[in-house]
């Protein structure tokens, strides 16, 4: 009678709830976003990388656009609690250490240039696009006003609006364009370059007169003193 052979048995299979299948998948389909472009790569390429079924990714995300949407909102909300986080619990840095910080996370992760392909793709168009849910934008728009209270000041919320609009897109134009940018120059972009492009860019947004920096108060001239007799 043949020996008989040991029986093998599979690992169990790990259980997870909704939320921590969806967030595998995200951060899965992040990975490959950045690493190989968002044109490059379908729901199976990130539901090999996440070790998941494409039917689990297409259950979550429906189409690869539900997906996409899902990345670029979780990097969003997370750049934006981090934003928050920091004037909340570092009111004495200012405006100019908060745009040298938008500066540098927007460059970080490949956001912006995913952020730039759904932008170009139409998909922000879409009434629906979490953007327009979110609108998270203005929350920082009402964190800068809260702080500024605090400084026993009352902004220009139009102005305040369109400065920090001015803010993200230089940081994702810049995020985006950066290597390209500088090798135009005939140099290489580096993080010494990358903060003086921040610095000199918070110069000229904080200038005096700007929603986050009040005007100058005009001097006083001297009183003229009435012609002799």
């Amino acid at each position: 009678m043949p020996p008989l052979m040991a029986k093998v048995t599979k690992p169990p299979r790990a259980r997870r709830s909704p939320d921590e299948a969806r967030a595998l998948i995200v951060a899965a389909a992040e990975r490959v976003f950045t690493a190989r472009g968002p044109d490059a790569v379908g729901l199976k390429e990130v539901a090999a990388e996440a070790g998941v079924s494409h039917a689990l990714v297409t259950h979550y995300f429906g189409t690869y656009d539900g997906l996409v949407e899902a990345v670029l909102e979780g990097q969003s909300q997370a750049i934006r609690h981090e934003l928050l986080g920091r004037v909340a619990s570092s009111p004495d840095e200012g405006p100019a250490a908060w745009i040298a910080h938008a500066f540098a996370t927007l460059g970080d992760g490949g956001h912006g240039r995913l952020l730039a392909w759904a932008f170009l793709s139409g998909r922000t168009e879409r009434s629906d696009f979490f953007v327009h849910r979110e609108r998270g934008l203005a929350t920082v728009a009402d964190a800068l006003e809260a702080w500024a209270a605090t400084q026993g000041r009352t902004l220009d919320r139009e102005q305040l609006e369109v400065d920090l609009l001015l803010t993200v897109t230089a940081a994702l134009g810049y995020s985006i364009g950066r290597t390209v940018l500088w090798g135009g120059l005939g140099r290489e972009a580096s993080a010494p370059r990358d903060r003086r492009v921040a610095e000199r860019f918070a110069a000229l947004l904080l200038g005096p007169g700007t929603s986050l920096v009040p005007a100058a108060a005009p001097a006083k001239g001297r009183a003229k003193r009435p012609p002799a007799r």
